[in-house]
């Protein structure tokens, strides 16, 4: 792969790889070569069933999809050659710790996305209950994943 001398940033296109240059502090500079995971299973019937009733993909609910034990999703998009993986549902009620430990033992770096849920659909979402300003609602979010898996220890 070669950077794309007429792409913004370095911008990479290959199959379901998108990559740019990214700086990180004083550091310089990757590569990133990310997956966007959205699997949306729904397999029913032997050996065992496998749905998963959300599409928070980080959960542990998904662990059969990602986990090393078991499909190894992670280790997958990490053999094809990728650096980052992009999720975009996330429920904050859910654990992401193991996902996230997982993904650091495999050599990916995870780009979360939020939840568009408290925003829109709730019943307090913010389009509706604060005039469309959603700064209670991505704040309770936002400490409630970090409660749940984004912070190691405290930090």
């Amino acid at each position: 792969l070669a950077p794309c001398r007429a792409c913004p940033r370095g911008l990479l296109l290959w199959g379901a790889f998108l990559g740019f240059h990214a700086g990180f502090g004083t550091h310089g500079s990757e590569i990133v070569k990310g997956i966007s995971y959205g699997p949306v299973p729904c397999i029913q019937g032997p050996p065992t069933p496998l749905c998963v009733h959300q599409d928070d993909f980080m959960a542990d609910d998904a662990k059969p999809l990602w986990g090393a034990r078991f499909r190894g999703d992670l280790q997958v998009m990490k053999a094809l050659g990728a650096n980052h993986v992009r999720l975009y549902g996330n429920n904050p009620s859910n654990s992401h710790a193991n996902f996230l430990n997982e993904a650091a033992a495999t050599g990916l770096k995870v780009i979360i996305g939020m939840s568009d849920y408290p925003y829109t659909q709730a019943a307090d979402n913010c389009l509706f209950t604060t005039g469309f300003d959603c700064y209670s609602q991505v704040k309770a979010q936002y400490l409630e994943n970090l409660k749940k898996g984004l912070l190691v220890d405290g930090r």
